[in-house]
């Protein structure tokens, strides 16, 4: 469950003009559920347990160089 103290409401509005986005309330009522869902997922991903030592992290990928000739 996510925190019972998150508004997203209240995250929209403050992080939209930081963002650069320029939100109507018809938009923010419509992204509101969606970033509350995200917020129950994180919660339930922080909460799982992780035992010390098995996190073993993927290295960046980086693409193969493209060939000159074909």
């Amino acid at each position: 469950m996510a925190d019972p103290e998150f508004d997203a409401d209240a995250s929209i509005r403050a992080l939209a003009p930081v963002l650069g986005l320029d939100l109507t309330e018809e938009r923010i009522a419509a992204v509101a559920p969606f970033l509350t869902i995200a917020a129950e997922m994180a919660a339930i991903l922080e909460a799982a347990p992780v035992p010390k030592g098995t996190l073993a992290l993927a290295p960046v990928y980086t693409l193969p160089a493209a060939e000159e000739e074909r």
